[in-house]
């Protein structure tokens, strides 16, 4: 069980980091435009959204797996309670920005990208926080 949830959580990082890359990419250049992206980018941007919504509840279920499934909890020291800081300031921003991209596509506005841009900022520090204390609290 311990391998599936590790390749899980592998897959899981792959996808999230891609998806984290290319939408940031795709919203650098919306941003710059100063335009409404055209249909197929919104509808691109959307798809990568929502896949890398699905890699971080897939990395936190998996995660959280792979650590009661090996570890005691009140042995782990301060760099792994780092590494969940780092992981919850990429869950909260993904989540909001997930809200806000499905408020968009519902009520048909452009969401404020401003704002998904601040939330992106936030995540992608959460993401090295997380990958660097990884490293550190399971070296």
């Amino acid at each position: 069980m311990l391998i599936l949830l590790k390749i899980v959580h592998m897959f899981s990082l792959f996808a999230g980091g891609a998806a984290s890359i290319g939408n940031g990419l795709l919203l650098k250049k919306v941003i710059a435009s100063k335009a409404p992206p055209p249909p197929m980018v919104a509808q691109t941007m959307g798809i990568i959204g929502k896949i890398g919504f699905g890699a971080i509840v897939l990395l936190w279920l998996s995660g959280l797996g792979m650590m009661f499934a090996s570890y005691d909890i009140s042995a782990l020291d301060w760099t792994f309670w780092v590494k969940m800081a780092g992981a919850t300031a990429v869950l909260v921003p993904v989540t909001m920005m997930t809200a806000i991209a499905r408020k968009a596509e519902t009520t048909g506005t452009p969401p404020d990208l401003t704002r998904m841009k601040s939330l992106a900022s936030i995540a992608r520090g959460g993401v090295a926080i997380a990958i660097i204390f990884g490293v550190l609290a399971f070296n």
